[in-house]
């Protein structure tokens, strides 16, 4: 029972507005938020504010995952004002839309009294509010601006080579961004001090990055530490795997519970990535957990991934995730019941409140093994199995996954499905595919891009933004859906060598131009110039807990470039990169920029694997891919139509040794002499320190 009279985003309630003379209330959410949720029970529900409201106010309900843009621009308005965000997010507008007041969550009464004063200026000072909203809105469009991009680098026509002094000074400029940054890194749990305490894959994913190319030891201990504390805490789900958004307390030990397929999409690459550079068993854990989290809750009969999992079920948060000994002792055997309590420390460190535990496990493998008398790989083995066995008694299963008793109340499901998260997924799903060897992660991924590419696109190639089995693909896409289809895209490329994959990839750059591109800037606008204006129009450029869609663009521009020279893509990314990396002074808001950077910095490769047995490219690609190599490209496969530029005389000659393997190092144009063994290819892959 919702007795406020909301309407949808959209010119009818603005009009409306205007008509009656009222002001807009405009509330943003999702459905995974825990506080809209309270603030939703706790004030739009009660009859007496939703009165109130619905007199004097035209309301609006936004769904932040559906609008990003709407919620983007109030969002900073809220800033502006705050000093803070989040949701729910609540603001008072003009007719116009442009805003005159807003905040986060607000107890019943207070809120009411604000709403009062704001209905009070309106009736008797409408000129104050007027001057407020036309200085606000100047504010919001100035915010995240990058300014003209810089000139006068030294490049040749196609854009590929920076000179040697432009290389060290930006490189010296990350170093010297690092160190000031290590200062605050938490050296007890990783990551940023103190809490809630998100995991932020991109600031992980440039560490690891970064760490390796620079050969720096303390970077990869940070990253070691975050993610070794990440998959032993509580924010991980030991029994059905999967990250929940942040954890509570300075330890990841208790999760706020909602589960975001954002956050899994990136964190499988992440750890995808780092079990190349660690072997740590670990980690291939974690990632074919969140495959299984994604495949089994998150999966959508289109082809595309949900968006979220609620933190409540039954009413009560992280209901549906925690344990007492009791339950544990009638869903294990008394053997498999030892080694869950002494893994887990349940009514130890694992403790949560009222009798309830969260599955967590903060002792080393072999201290655990030695405790239990397993050797190592027995222990993770029979902890696996156990992990199952529990994941399927909250489901009402029994350790053969057969219907046994009455399951747990699941989470709330968001059900629609995002393009740029599904493409996200795609991606996480090819690292993972091109880390473990798992065919069947590379078909998900398949199936998920040609629904994108079918299902969620236009007769005229573009895109759009959101589908539900309900009412289909709708909502016009942002920058984001092209941005990270677009990575998806060339992962998949470099994951199949099937050159369809880069024709994608091509044609929605060249949309992305046409609708999304300033040529003032030289950087792209987050809304199309199809969409109508709101009252300030937006760039995305922060790397936050997703990487801005400018950034992403920067990147794909950088690799389809070194693919093909003729569309001057990488001078392209070049003016994008140096204008946000002029305007950073926060690496950790940075961090995919800065992975941008490195790549224009260091030594990059592109890889051509040639030869006769087209079913041998991908077996020889695996061999390649047991190490990171962060700064290269790879293509190979036949000659059909649509391959990179750069496979142009490399593919085999009608005499060649069918059972032979050449591989063609490439960098910045030139190719040094063909090489027949991965270790003379790892020898040409340096990728330490600059000249």
């Amino acid at each position: 029972h919702n007795p406020v009279d909301w309407m949808a985003w959209g010119d009818e309630a603005f009009e409306k507005a205007e008509k009656e003379g009222k002001l807009v209330f405009i509330s943003v959410g999702y459905s995974a938020c825990h506080w809209c949720h309270v603030m939703e029970h706790e004030t739009f529900e009660n009859e007496e504010a939703a009165d109130y409201i619905n007199e004097h106010f035209v309301s609006v309900k936004v769904d932040r995952e559906e609008r990003p843009d709407v919620d983007a621009v109030y969002m900073n308005a809220v800033q502006l004002m705050t000093g803070r965000g989040g949701w729910p997010l609540n603001c008072v507008a003009l007719p116009d839309g442009r805003p005159v007041f807003g905040g986060t969550y607000f107890p019943r009464t207070t809120f009411i009294e604000r709403l009062q004063s704001i209905v009070n200026l309106k009736d008797n000072n409408i000129q104050k509010l007027e001057q407020y909203a036309a200085q606000l809105s100047e504010g919001v469009a100035s915010t995240d601006l990058l300014i003209a991009p810089i000139e006068g680098l030294a490049k040749d026509a196609a854009g590929f080579v920076w000179s040697k002094s432009e290389r060290n000074k930006f490189g010296a400029e990350i170093d010297a961004k690092v160190d000031n940054w290590r200062r605050s890194w938490d050296r007890d749990k990783g990551l940023s001090k103190g809490a809630p305490k998100f995991p932020i894959p991109t600031n992980l994913d440039f560490l690891l990055h970064y760490g390796t190319v620079r050969d720096d030891k303390d970077a990869l201990s940070q990253v070691k530490l975050t993610l070794d504390n990440m998959a032993r805490g509580g924010i991980y789900d030991q029994a059905g795997g999967g990250f929940a958004r942040y954890s509570t307390d300075t330890d990841w030990k208790i999760p706020h519970f909602e589960k975001m397929l954002y956050d899994n999409a990136q964190l499988l690459t992440t750890y995808s990535n780092a079990f190349r550079v660690f072997s740590e068993p670990r980690y291939k854990d974690v990632a074919l957990g969140i495959i299984d989290f994604i495949n089994q809750e998150l999966d959508d009969p289109s082809g595309g991934f949900r968006s979220a999992l609620d933190a409540d079920s039954d009413g009560v948060e992280g209901k549906y995730y925690v344990w007492d000994e009791d339950v544990l002792a009638l869903a294990l055997t008394p053997e498999d019941l030892k080694i869950a309590l002494t893994a887990y420390d349940i009514n130890g460190k694992s403790y949560w409140e009222h009798d309830n535990s969260v599955l967590m496990s903060w002792e080393r493998d072999e201290n655990l093994a030695e405790a239990v008398g397993l050797s190592s790989q027995e222990f993770r083995d029979r902890l696996n199995i156990i992990n199952k066995v529990l994941s399927n008694y909250r489901d009402g299963k029994n350790a053969l996954g057969e219907a046994s008793h009455v399951p747990r109340v699941k989470p709330g499901l968001d059900d629609k499905v995002l393009i740029s998260w599904t493409a996200l997924t795609v991606s996480g799903l090819c690292d993972a595919y091109r880390t473990f060897g798992n065919e069947e992660h590379l078909n998900r991924a398949a199936k998920a891009l040609d629904f994108i590419l079918k299902t969620a696109r236009k007769a005229d190639g573009s895109l759009f933004h959101v589908y539900h089995e309900k009412d289909g693909a709708h909502i016009n896409a942002f920058l984001e859906d092209y941005a990270f289809t677009i990575a998806a895209c060339i992962d998949m490329y470099e994951s199949t060598f099937n050159p369809k994959w880069l024709i994608e990839a091509r044609e929605l750059t060249l949309i992305s131009f046409d609708k999304f591109y300033d040529t003032n800037t030289g950087v792209f606008w987050y809304t199309s110039n199809e969409e109508k204006e709101l009252f300030a129009k937006k760039q995305e450029n922060d790397d936050s807990v997703i990487p801005s869609s400018n950034s992403t663009m920067a990147d794909n521009l950088f690799r389809l470039g070194r693919y093909d020279s003729k569309f001057n893509w990488i001078e392209r990314s070049d003016r994008m990169l140096l204008s946000a990396w002029e305007n950073s002074n926060n690496i950790r808001r940075s961090t995919n920029w800065g992975q941008v950077l490195l790549k224009r910095t260091l030594p990059f490769y592109e890889v051509a694997i040639s030869e006769c047995i087209p079913e041998k490219f991908i077996n020889t690609r695996k061999e390649l891919d047991l190490k990171y190599y962060p700064q290269i490209i790879l293509a190979g496969g036949i000659d059909i139509p649509g391959q990179p530029e750069f496979l142009k005389g490399k593919y085999p000659s009608s005499n060649a040794d069918e059972l032979s393997t050449i591989f063609f190092i490439c960098q910045e144009g030139s190719c040094n002499l063909p090489v027949e063994s991965l270790i003379e290819v790892n020898n040409l892959l340096k990728v330490g320190h600059r000249d």
